[in-house]
């Protein structure tokens, strides 16, 4: 099960992370109005908690 979960943290972190810093544009699945607010509302989160999710995922496989 933890195995799991790392893996799903790191590459849940790993999106967020790419969303967050707009290298994965969000337009493509909704519009660009709506893809602008969100990165204002939850750009910086997105920008801290993907990597922190990212390591906490990499650090729970190479702890089981």
């Amino acid at each position: 099960m933890n195995t799991v979960f790392a893996l799903i943290a790191m590459i849940g972190g790993v999106v967020v992370s790419l969303v967050g810093w707009q290298v994965v544009a969000l337009d493509k699945f909704v519009s660009p109005g709506d893809a602008q607010l969100w990165h204002e509302k939850f750009g910086k989160v997105a920008k801290i908690l993907g990597p922190v999710a990212a390591i906490v995922g990499l650090l729970f496989l190479l702890w089981k």
